[in-house]
């Protein structure tokens, strides 16, 4: 059996480990000029914020309507970190492909 000591634990470990490949995905680098990469990310993540919020808002409505709980708030937390980690993923192909001038 899985203790509840233990799988707090886990969850402060996927919680941190998921928060990490969001801080490196919403990096927007400027080589040689770290305030520049730093307010540039900044600004990033307070221009998605809002969206992000919202989309996790509404999968956290369908969770409780289906499974007639809310989760809890490390499940929030996923949640958000796989949709922001999603939503990364989509932006840096649309920079990619229309920005950067992709194949």
């Amino acid at each position: 059996m899985v203790s509840e000591k233990n799988m707090s634990m886990r969850s402060v470990t996927v919680i941190t480990v998921l928060a990490a490949f969001y801080l490196l995905a919403s990096v927007r680098y400027f080589p040689g000029q770290p305030l520049e990469t730093l307010l540039a990310t900044l600004g990033h993540m307070l221009q998605s914020l809002p969206l992000l919020a919202a989309v996790t808002y509404l999968v956290v409505l369908v969770v409780r309507k289906v499974a007639g709980q809310v989760p809890s708030l490390f499940g929030i937390a996923r949640i958000f970190l796989l949709i922001a980690l999603g939503y990364e993923f989509l932006f840096a192909l649309h920079h990619y492909t229309t920005v950067a001038g992709g194949p």
